[in-house]
């Protein structure tokens, strides 16, 4: 993987996070979502600004195939931007993005973090399922831990079963960043 890939992502997670924590430590292999279940949220589309920092701001339109493209726009002076590709769905009453990184590197395995969201107007709240107590939980997944983070190797159809069992449980992400819609 080049240098340069790695820092983006790495910079585009820490934007995300709210600079608490560089990545999600919780990746899966396969998308989580699928294309049967994926829907729009117009509530989601829009321009959103980190609560708190002005300088962080996210582009979220629909994509093209389904979904939505996620651009996030950095720093004031050297303004970087880094894009996502993301599903969207539902378990219950919970709401989740299927999130991944939207370059194209063929020394890059792609992987999927799960967000879960909570949006209320112009608020939007969301969180990585990454929590040590979901970690615990993976033991009926194929996993993999290295390097600060656990890949899990399992199916699709595994994985999203996992997320419909535990994703809703508040044990199951950390710190919830807010973001405001600007108009």
């Amino acid at each position: 993987m080049k240098l340069t890939s790695i820092l983006a992502a790495l910079t585009a997670f820490a934007i995300l996070t709210g600079c608490e924590a560089p990545s999600p430590v919780l990746l899966s292999l396969e998308p989580v979502a699928t294309a049967r279940e994926t829907a729009i949220d117009a509530a989601l589309l829009g321009t959103w600004e980190e609560q708190g920092d002005k300088d962080l701001v996210a582009l979220i339109r629909q994509g093209d195939h389904g979904g939505y493209q996620i651009a996030v726009l950095g720093g004031s002076v050297n303004s970087s931007v880094t894009s996502f590709q993301a599903q969207f769905f539902r378990v219950g009453e919970a709401e989740f993005l299927d999130l991944a990184p939207a370059d194209d590197n063929d020394f890059r395995i792609p992987g999927h973090a799960v967000v879960r969201l909570w949006i209320d107007g112009s608020a939007l709240r969301w969180a990585f399922l990454d929590s040590d107590w979901l970690k615990q939980q993976t033991t009926a997944l194929a996993t993999h831990d290295g390097d600060g983070k656990m890949q899990l190797f399992s199916p699709s159809a595994t994985v999203r079963a996992f997320i419909a069992a535990n994703g809703a449980n508040d044990k199951a992400y950390g710190k919830i960043a807010v973001w405001q819609k600007l108009p």
